[in-house]
């Protein structure tokens, strides 16, 4: 029993621990903006206290780097200007106790100065260089913080038991030293001499889960001629699947193979059963507009990326309804999952891919949507620990795509493209592993 005279000073230790304690992340990004034009720009970096930061600038492709000590990220719906120079912005941990942002830049540019400004926030300025004169500016380093660019013995097996435990690793960039290069998508990925795929055992090649949309009692969209989005998406489903058996490199397993209808959570349970490396729901949509056209990439996120995209995400989030099965039982889980999942690698890992698959369908010069990545709280794509998306082959509201999405030929042309883009994914995971 605590004596009574010993209450103050126990009282005294508490306050002074209330006092002292600091939540895991003291420093939280709340937003990122930007201003200006495309030869003279600002980036503004909100944070919710001063603090230490450094950036510098690397080519090949070329990137802006923001390094900072570990924080929250709380910004929502980060996007550039239409026409902007920065092309993509990607985040995630550096290493013990630091964090990083990447800005892809489509031209050379060089910082003229970054600092931080006494309203917490790290403002740099950006302005257009040749790029024969770039490499003048690439150890220009401004900010004071200090960050030990080795990767220890420590860090490596967390890297490896990341990869042995989920199936995928978190880009080099927000792992290795700053000179490293950052994984950036190409139309055209340099390949490496190929390992002999009948070499590798069984159980060590990738895991890709190809979901088919809709089926059995959900038709999903109807199109031209009585045409149903369940038929065509089986058909590419089955394309893509026999296309990766093919090559010798991958398992693949289907969460359907014949028209039947598999609720949205029953999905997800399928592809994390099977311990998937990868998760590629396909489907075509519909729109009342019916001269739009052109296949799409959508990953997770809390916000929509526009108008159009939130009603898509609704829409296949309701599929259920026709079985009878009542979603709104999930949406405490989807919404937890979904609060932690914003902070994971997965989602940087499903961007990533997302970007790889365009690439690869403008390289195969597939017919695609302005804007082909997007985003929305698809309830099928929201396993934590799975890199997942959702590709919409085409609109059977429109003939033209209605009707191509019932030719083989125009299939395989789709599905072509997603095999470039799976190959370049791993890839550039191989590569990694070798190099470390």
């Amino acid at each position: 029993m605590i004596a009574v005279r010993h209450i103050p000073y126990l009282l005294l230790c508490l306050l002074a621990a209330l006092v002292l304690w600091r939540p895991a992340f003291a420093l939280t990004v709340s937003d990122v903006m930007f201003s200006g034009g495309s030869s003279n720009m600002e980036i503004q970096i909100n944070v919710n206290e001063q603090t230490d930061f450094r950036a510098f600038i690397l080519e090949n492709p070329y990137r802006i780097i923001v390094d900072l000590p570990r924080f929250k990220w709380d910004a929502k719906n980060v996007q550039p200007k239409q026409n902007s120079v920065i092309s993509d912005i990607r985040q995630g941990i550096l290493q013990d106790g630091f964090s990083r942002i990447v800005f892809d830049l489509q031209k050379p540019m060089r910082i003229r100065s970054a600092e931080m400004s006494p309203d917490k926030k790290i403002i740099l300025t950006l302005q257009d260089v040749a790029p024969g004169t770039f490499a003048q500016h690439k150890n220009d380093i401004f900010g004071s913080l200090t960050v030990d660019d080795t990767v220890t013995p420590e860090m490596q097996k967390v890297i490896s038991g990341l990869k042995e435990k989920d199936g995928f690793l978190e880009p080099a960039s927000l792992v290795t030293n700053p000179a490293a290069p950052v994984p950036t998508p190409r139309s055209k990925p340099a390949r490496e001499p190929q390992i002999d795929q009948r070499a590798v055992p069984e159980e060590d090649k990738p895991m890709i889960v190809i979901d088919p949309g809709h089926g059995g009692i959900d038709p999903g969209a109807i199109g031209a001629d009585e045409r149903r989005e369940k038929d065509v998406v089986l058909a590419i489903a089955q394309d893509l699947r026999d296309s990766l058996l093919k090559s010798g490199r991958y398992r693949v397993e289907m969460t359907r193979t014949k028209d039947t209808f598999i609720s949205l959570k029953d999905r997800v349970h399928f592809a994390r059963t099977k311990k998937a490396d990868l998760f590629i729901s396909i489907h075509a949509d519909s729109i009342h507009r019916t001269d739009v056209r052109g296949s799409s990439v959508y990953t997770l996120s809390k916000e929509s990326s526009d108008a159009q995209t939130a009603k898509l995400a609704e829409k296949e989030n309701s599929a259920d309804l026709i079985a009878g099965v009542d979603l709104s039982v999930e949406d405490e889980q989807i919404a937890f999952i979904l609060g932690d999942f914003l902070m994971t690698e997965t989602l940087n890992q499903s961007k990533f891919f997302a970007n790889t698959l365009v690439a690869s369908m403008k390289d195969a010069n597939v017919s695609v949507l302005d804007n082909t990545h997007r985003y929305a709280g698809f309830a099928v794509l929201k396993a934590p620990d799975i890199p997942s998306v959702l590709v919409e082959a085409g609109f059977m509201s429109n003939k033209k795509d209605s009707r191509l999405l019932t030719q083989k030929e125009h299939r395989q042309k789709i599905t072509g493209a997603l095999n470039d883009g799976i190959d370049a994914y791993f890839d550039h995971i191989d590569k990694n592993l070798t190099a470390r």
